[in-house]
């Protein structure tokens, strides 16, 4: 039976979050710990941008620092997300893995079936994994930077509504995905947060937002604590992995940080 490990951390600043997730990618890589589970939250609000995402261009830097909103670089890619009233999880395993399809969307698949049993556990009711959204091409100059503005492929939604948004990286040997279960939003203040090239990419933008994102609150009509999100998302993926959980904790990887 193969091994497995939980990490369930403290509220961290965005820049340490980061640091602790890519820390965990190379030593998984490395075959110094088994495949991680890390649950986690924000101690302050934190504006992630994709690895490969223009922060310059689409990002009102000004506005974030005014705000006291902290810009970090995730290493995974897609766009930018605001960590606020949320819980996040990265799920960290050596490539290849048998409880893993050795493609992007095969792990995919395999994490977001974890994830979903979790949030059946809550109550979230008919959660589905999204097939993904075709982008605007053409003449229409609609670009949003949010990564709220559609769902890729086996990311979950509720309702027709995004609920987890979810990115990966791997490496030769092995991968990271990790996203943000989210538990309320102040849509108006994420939008505010971009640079659009009209008014009315800012205004479709805002729609997609309120019309086509879902907060877990939402769903369930009521306030969840953080920790009854990380028991359920452990319970989740115990039923998907079929391994031995243990508890784990950062000291395992210290090393490799830095």
């Amino acid at each position: 039976m193969y091994e497995w490990q939980v990490i369930e951390d403290e509220p961290k600043d965005g820049e340490s979050n980061m640091a602790i997730d890519r820390a965990i990618l190379e030593s998984c890589g490395l075959g110094a710990i088994p495949p991680t589970l890390r649950l986690y939250s924000w101690k302050r609000p934190t504006l992630s941008v994709g690895h490969a995402q223009n922060f310059a261009k689409e990002i009102d830097v000004n506005l974030c620092r005014k705000l006291g909103i902290q810009i970090v670089r995730r290493p995974t890619g897609g766009r930018a997300l605001l960590h606020q009233h949320e819980v996040t999880y990265s799920f960290t395993a050596p490539i290849p893995h048998p409880n893993f399809p050795s493609s992007l969307f095969g792990a995919y698949k395999t994490v977001a079936e974890a994830l979903v049993e979790g949030l059946k556990g809550i109550g979230v009711k008919d959660p589905i994994l999204a097939s993904g959204r075709k982008t605007d091409k053409g003449r229409d100059p609609f670009h949003s930077p949010s990564c709220l503005s559609s769902s890729n492929h086996f990311e979950i939604e509720v309702q027709g509504a995004k609920l987890v948004g979810s990115a990966q990286r791997r490496t030769k040997r092995a991968f990271l995905q990790h996203g943000s279960i989210i538990l309320d939003l102040d849509r108006n203040l994420l939008n505010s947060l971009f640079k659009y090239v009209s008014d009315d990419c800012r205004s479709r933008s805002m729609d997609i937002l309120s019309n086509k994102v879902i907060t877990l609150n939402e769903c369930l009509g009521k306030d969840m604590a953080c920790k009854e999100i990380f028991q359920a998302l452990k319970n989740g993926f115990s039923l998907v992995m079929k391994g031995n959980c243990k508890s784990g904790n950062i000291n395992s990887f210290e090393s490799v940080r830095g």
